[in-house]
């Protein structure tokens, strides 16, 4: 099968990523505490099953089960030994439940703060990020995404490490919080100081994900479109979760998200999906909405 570059899918209009996962997995049987990962080798069927929604919804692009898979992440929840195997079994279930979308290589932070404000040293944290990236690219992704990053620090560490074993396109967001005075990660860094530097080490795409609703993101996707003339992706929350006894849903209704996106897109934005709370139901309403008009 015949799968359609990145490059060609944006020149057509937009391109829609996946939704949330981990409520998904939570509704199969996750437990919390579970690590996600853990399932591509336990339960490939129920990772593959999420696969086919989201691209059933309309999703152009589907992200590997790999967020935490980065060799320190699974070293918190004692599955080290199995990194490789993880990171191989993630990208040939999304591959084998993908239906022709396209296939990202995710990766996401470490967890650990980098010297001297933690304990983790930058050189320690690239070479983790370089030995899971080479597994993803090993492994025939389409494209690497970068996500949920608080520090341009280490994600300017990840950029570079999947720089050194690919040339693939690389989607890299960051988390912000909005302010009075602009749009910031809770580490301090500005949303300006964050594109340029990861232009600097090699994005092709970069924009934002989690935290905020579509509606909290219209102002900072007004901003980064005066900061880049990249493609820019924009992954929101369905707004913040509410916790009900022993359930979690979230405050933005698939309508208000959708309209919200609607607006983000107007501006320019063409790299659109969903991050905590989003549903294959988001992307399907949203893929409805736009490739409507």
């Amino acid at each position: 099968m015949s799968i359609e570059p990145l490059e060609e899918r944006l020149a057509k209009g937009p391109v829609l990523l996946d939704g949330a996962m981990g409520s998904l997995l939570m509704d199969m049987g996750l437990h919390s505490g579970q690590p996600p990962e853990e399932w591509s080798i336990k339960y490939p069927e129920r990772i593959g099953k999420v696969h086919q929604l989201y691209h059933e919804a309309g999703s152009d692009i589907l992200q590997t089960n790999t967020f935490g898979a980065s060799y320190f992440r699974l070293k918190e929840c004692g599955i080290a030994e199995y990194h490789d195997l993880v990171n191989q079994r993630a990208v040939e279930i999304c591959r084998e439940y993908s239906g022709g979308s396209l296939v990202s290589g995710d990766i996401g932070p470490s967890g650990l703060l980098i010297e001297p404000l933690g304990p983790a040293k930058a050189t320690d944290l690239k070479d983790a990020f370089i030995r899971q990236a080479d597994v993803l690219e090993n492994n025939s992704v389409d494209l690497f995404s970068v996500e949920t990053m608080i520090d341009i620090q280490e994600a300017v560490l990840a950029v570079e490490a999947i720089r050194e074993v690919s040339s693939k396109p690389i989607i890299a967001n960051m988390t912000y919080a909005q302010t009075g005075n602009g749009y910031f990660t809770v580490m301090g860094n500005p949303l300006s100081d964050c594109v340029q530097k990861l232009t600097d080490a090699g994005a092709d795409i970069m924009g934002t994900n989690c935290n905020l609703d579509s509606n909290e993101l219209i102002g900072l996707a007004e901003e980064i479109l005066t900061l880049t003339n990249f493609p820019v992706s924009i992954k929101p929350n369905a707004g913040q979760p509410i916790l009900e006894g022993d359930t979690v849903h979230y405050e933005q209704t698939v309508e208000d998200f959708v309209g919200g996106m609607v607006k983000i897109y107007e501006l320019g934005v063409n790299v659109l999906g969903g991050c905590c709370g989003t549903t294959p139901n988001y992307i399907k309403s949203l893929s409805e909405v736009l490739r409507v008009n």
